[in-house]
């Protein structure tokens, strides 16, 4: 177990290096260890690829003069040849810390008898392996793309489903039209203790105002604020800090101004109250916002309509036992 550790780690300092954001995948799914997703203009772009880690020297031993070859079950074999993302295995060396790559296809995958092979090039060396990558995530379609952005996020649906409490914090430069922001996610449990499952920094949404960024980089979410971590600092904020909080997402949420000379919001009449708007979960803002340059959030992320739908649909299409070629 600890050399599989081992090599999982290697791999995520690997693609980290190389710019993918890595994400582990839960122990049950026995046939991949991990998503990767590609990076445009620091953006995550909906390109993923499936990742399948083997770990220790017994890898190494059946060679060639140009490669090392895997052997493998044929559950594995019909597993990643089928599977709706690119799928590449990696063989670590512990002895040299060292990880080799080869994408799995009907090309590179031999069927032998009762199993099937691989021949994994010695000159595939992963930490050299950055454009290639990038080029097997491109290969598919934007509806694979949108599909697998789904898929990234399904042990986060999991998880939500069975109970788990997941909290999203966001760090937002609000004087930067590169729309930079930092976004982190914990799992809380029950006595405050947190796991840190994502830290990353992007840019690239320009002057979008960030509910409708939450929205779209979480499309399975319902998102809403954290109502009583916001109790405190709504207590404690002082006028000014009020009214500058609500100005960045209250008016525009009702169409509505603020007059700089009487110093009051100006909406229609049916809109509500910028007390009763505030006290909706659903109506996303930060809680504090530091210096006049950085807005916080600290959102809870649960599961929408389309998280339970997706979530219900990879489950039947991947396990569930069909006729599949009877309307060809």
């Amino acid at each position: 177990m600890l050399i599989e550790r081992l090599g999982v780690s290697q791999c995520e300092v690997i693609f980290n290096k190389l710019g993918f954001i890595f994400r582990e995948q839960p122990v049950e799914d026995y046939g991949i260890d991990a998503h990767i997703e590609t990076i445009e203009n620091d953006y995550p772009s909906g390109k993923l690829i499936a990742v399948q880690i083997k770990s220790g020297l017994s890898f190494f031993k059946n060679s060639t003069d140009k490669s090392y070859i895997f052997r493998g079950e044929m559950k594995h074999y019909n597993y990643w040849l089928n599977h709706s993302l690119p799928v590449i295995i990696v063989l670590y060396n512990p002895e040299n810390e060292t990880c080799y790559w080869q994408s799995v296809t009907r090309e590179t995958a031999t069927i032998t008898g009762k199993g099937w092979k691989i021949e994994i090039p010695k000159d595939n060396i992963l930490s050299e392996a950055n454009k290639a990558l990038i080029r097997l995530a491109n290969s598919k379609s934007k509806f694979q793309h949108r599909y697998n952005t789904l898929l990234f996020a399904k042990p986060w649906i999991k998880d939500i489903k069975e109970g788990k409490r997941y909290v999203l914090n966001v760090e937002e430069w609000i004087n930067k039209s590169s729309g930079r922001g930092k976004f982190m996610i914990n799992i809380v449990d029950d006595n405050g203790n947190k796991k840190l499952i994502l830290d990353q920094s992007f840019i690239g949404f320009g002057t979008k105002p960030y509910h409708e960024v939450f929205k779209k980089m979480f499309p399975w979410a319902k998102i809403l604020i954290d109502e009583e971590f916001y109790k405190d600092y709504d207590f404690e904020h002082d006028e000014d800090d009020y009214f500058s909080l609500a100005e960045r997402c209250y008016l525009e949420s009702v169409n509505g101004t603020f007059n700089t000379e009487n110093w009051q919001f100006e909406v229609s009449p049916e809109s509500p109250t910028i007390e009763e708007w505030k006290n909706d979960q659903t109506n996303i803002r930060p809680y504090r916002i530091g210096a006049g340059e950085v807005a916080f959030y600290q959102l809870i992320l649960e599961v929408n309509e389309v998280g339970n739908a997706f979530y219900t649909f990879d489950n039947f299409i991947t396990r569930a036992e069909m006729y599949d070629n009877l309307l060809r």
